[in-house]
């Protein structure tokens, strides 16, 4: 299976890579806004965002959730493609990076947490990976 399905859309660091949302009476599946996103998702499946940049150098890729009251949250993120889920979000959320570290996937594996997903890129550690190094 190749991981990077050309029919499946990927974003740009920056853009909003998709917006879920419940309505818990709704007999429908939750609609995605924004970004060029895929098939919408039903409520519990698995989803998968993808999020592309060109610049190599930029060995970082971070995933952040922005619930509908409330600011960014740290996801996870992907260093030279080893991936480091935050303790709130491993069992539900994965992260994957191509070894190129231009690609980056955000797996969601139950579709209920409402939000906007964003998708971010930067050279270099994480602050605690650089904090822990200089202790």
């Amino acid at each position: 299976t190749n991981f990077w399905d050309p029919l499946y859309p990927v974003h740009t660091p920056g853009e909003v890579v998709a917006t879920l949302r419940h309505v818990p009476s709704s007999p429908a599946p939750p609609p995605i806004t924004g970004g060029r996103c895929g098939p919408l998702p039903i409520e519990g499946e698995t989803v998968t965002l993808r999020c592309y940049q060109k610049d190599s150098a930029l060995n970082t890729m971070l995933w952040y959730l922005q619930p509908h009251q409330g600011g960014l949250t740290l996801i996870g993120y992907g260093y030279a493609s080893n991936p480091t889920m935050e303790d709130a979000y491993k069992l539900d959320y994965e992260v994957k990076q191509t070894d190129d570290y231009k690609n980056c996937s955000l797996e969601i594996k139950k579709a209920t947490q409402e939000g906007v997903y964003y998708c971010a890129a930067r050279e270099g550690h994480s602050v605690r990976e650089r904090q822990i190094s200089r202790t």
